[in-house]
């Protein structure tokens, strides 16, 4: 069997949804789990729900309710057979109406916000379940929170792969084998007492990819509104080209500084068994994409290891200066404690005899963070930088790579370096309004002309 994920511009209008319906039908033989995410752009509105909510705005929240519901009831009517879910939409709104109201004024609880933000997909699910039914084909409608199931850590819950995958062979393997296609939703999951959770922005990946290692897929498809990872972000790069292929290190080290392709944990669940990834366009379906792997299928280049350019802006810069203490048994275990503390990821680290480089990206966590920072030592912040990512494959073992990366950085300064102990990447912190130009520099130096 395979596993289909479709991305909120993959579902965003009855155009769309019917462009998935044709691709689900052409590899029905193989036997597709559907995994949808919400129709683009719904889970911002959804955060913005959860703060009309805070604000005590009522008039706001029905209003951008209304908006929704009126913009899945009107997908549904130009989908063949769309009429068949509207019950379960208008039922929908009905119950979230129900919950939000009482809660006007005051803030949503973690658990009441997951349940708020894992909407989206929910509904989107109802329009693809009518849209494949439409088109003959044996669809099974499964909720997510039955199979996905998380700890309670709400806003970005962690999975517990031994009980999906239990789950997975208990729910989805049965519907299979009797020929159905079970549908179910990204970014969702439930705790093992049925409470909510999601796995935070972009998590519709992650569960496919968990779904395509519990049930032992042949390959996991992420389609998509892009041909596949880039030698760089064709925004700033115009020529840029997609990657036949890439692996599992390179694609995670991507979608970590900036490839807004894959989210970065896709690959965790795959990387052990084997399981491929191939990244499709839903626009541009018989475009082959890149297959993402243990190894490289094919080279782009064969005369270097780069693989592709990925650059990060919103970047923040957050030195700790502390000459006495850096060499002092457990001062990095208390300097993490606090980001830890505080649930602030940090993206690059670099560290020398007397001070530690730091990069995060949560602005509103920033102020208390520096507070508790400031006993170890002194702390600096700079904002308006960016990350860039030079990742390829045995760059450590490949001679003059980082003299090459550092001359067509010129003449823009470089504040931090990190070299990945993984020889997949070369990563370096510049200000945001350099790295534009850095990145088509690079590329230039790594790719040429096309």
């Amino acid at each position: 069997m395979i596993v289909c994920k479709f991305g909120g511009t993959s579902v965003q209008d009855a155009g769309a949804i019917l462009r998935l319906a044709k691709i689900v039908a052409a590899r029905r033989h193989e036997q597709p789990v559907v995994v949808v995410s919400a129709l683009a752009r719904v889970t911002d509105s959804l955060v913005s729900l959860a703060e009309s909510v805070r604000q005590g705005h009522g008039a706001a929240l029905e209003a951008t309710l209304e908006t929704l519901h009126d913009r899945h009831r009107a997908v549904a009517a130009d989908l063949a057979g769309g009429e068949a879910a509207l019950p379960a939409l208008d039922a929908a709104f009905a119950e979230l109406r129900r919950v939000l109201r009482p809660a006007v004024g005051r803030v949503l609880s973690p658990a009441e916000r997951d349940l708020l933000l894992g909407q989206g997909e929910l509904w989107s699910s109802r329009l693809v379940e009518a849209a494949l039914a439409g088109a003959g084909l044996p669809v099974a409608w499964v909720d997510a929170r039955q199979v996905i199931v998380t700890d309670d850590r709400h806003g970005r819950a962690t999975p517990q792969l031994e009980a999906i995958r239990k789950a997975a062979h208990a729910v989805l393997a049965p519907l299979l084998a009797g020929g159905r296609i079970p549908l179910t939703q990204g970014f969702i999951g439930a705790t093992a007492a049925g409470r909510p959770t999601i796995l935070g922005r972009g998590g519709s990946d992650f569960t496919a990819s968990l779904l395509g290692a519990a049930l032992d897929a042949v390959r996991v498809e992420i389609w998509t509104d892009v041909n596949g990872l880039m030698t760089a972000d064709p925004r700033i790069v115009p020529e840029a080209r997609t990657l036949a292929s890439a692996t599992y290190d390179e694609a995670a080290e991507l979608a970590t500084f900036g490839a807004k392709v894959l989210h970065p944990a896709t690959q965790l669940p795959l990387a052990a068994a084997g399981i491929p990834i191939v990244i499709l366009n839903a626009q541009h379906p018989d475009h082959p994409g890149t297959i993402i792997g243990a190894t490289r299928a094919s080279a782009l280049r064969a005369d270097g290891p780069i693989g592709s350019i990925s650059w990060k802006p919103g970047a923040i810069l957050v030195n700790v200066r502390a000459p006495r203490m850096l060499g002092a048994y457990g001062f990095l275990r208390q300097l993490f404690e606090v980001f830890e503390r505080h649930e602030v990821p940090v993206d690059v680290l670099a560290s020398s005899e007397v001070s530690v480089s730091l990069t995060v990206e949560d602005k509103s966590r920033l102020e208390a963070l520096v507070r508790d920072l400031a006993p170890l030592g002194e702390v600096t912040v700079n904002e308006g930088r960016a990350i860039v990512a030079v990742v390829g494959h045995g760059m450590l073992s490949s001679p003059g790579i980082a003299a090459r990366v550092f001359g067509a950085v010129q003449p823009a300064n470089i504040e931090v370096i990190s070299q990945g102990a993984s020889a997949t990447n070369l990563t370096f912190v510049v200000r945001e309004v350099d790295g534009p130009a850095i990145v088509q520099r690079l590329h230039r130096e790594f790719f040429g002309s096309p």
